[in-house]
């Protein structure tokens, strides 16, 4: 009877799969015209967030003006996260100078290469809540630094997110379209609360600016 319950774990476990389907089908139709992408995301994480907090989630009309707040704004801190996978992959990849020189550019590739993994997920997370794409850069790097192990369950969501995908759809029948459906909002509310739990661990980051009340951005 507790299973079938209107609070019971059955209907709450469909109430949450419906919950990041609707949103991640919104977030990939926001996302095609690749220059909404950035501000998709952010409102897909804001939905997430309002979620997790029960309150009502954003409407078309407030989604509309959420895009047009966010679309600008949002582009710098996409084009640094495009930036240094362009560089990181060019270091990895691209042709080598040899010698010691060689071995200075795959090093400091490999470096910046993690270290991007690691504070990517979280940098957007927080760039939600503050609109400022140094402060967000700054704080997921810090935060990463003091909880490295939770900065690495955020990253390996996050690819382990990309690499199911194709598999999902391909390879798992009945339960791999429900499962992919709902996977891009799964993996943010992973990611949203790893970053809040390192956020409230962390005493010197101002938690109101990464986990509270949206801050407009400017």
């Amino acid at each position: 009877m507790t299973l079938f319950a209107p609070d019971g774990a059955l209907l709450r476990g469909w109430s949450r799969w419906w919950f990041w389907a609707w949103t991640s089908c919104c977030w990939l139709l926001m996302s095609l015209p690749v220059l909404t992408a950035p501000a998709a995301t952010l409102w897909l994480i804001a939905q997430q967030r309002r979620h997790a907090r029960g309150e009502a989630a954003l409407g078309p009309g407030e989604t509309l003006r959420f895009l047009a707040r966010r679309l600008l704004p949002a582009l710098p801190l996409a084009g640094c996260h495009l930036g240094t996978a362009a560089l990181v992959l060019i270091g990895l990849l691209g042709p080598s100078p040899g010698g010691p020189y060689g071995w200075l550019v795959l090093t400091t590739s490999v470096v910046a290469g993690v270290t991007w993994l690691l504070v990517a997920p979280w940098s957007v997370v927080i760039f939600e809540r503050t609109g400022r794409t140094v402060a967000a850069l700054r704080a997921a790097y810090l935060l990463a630094l003091s909880r490295i192990e939770l900065a690495l369950s955020a990253t390996a969501a996050v690819i382990a997110a990309a690499a199911a995908a194709p598999f999902l759809a391909a390879q798992v029948p009945y339960l791999g379209l429900p499962a992919l459906i709902a996977l891009p909002g799964a993996t943010a509310s992973l990611v949203i609360m790893l970053c809040d739990r390192a956020a409230t661990v962390r005493g010197t980051i101002p938690i109101d600016r990464i986990s509270s009340g949206p801050v407009t951005s400017g």
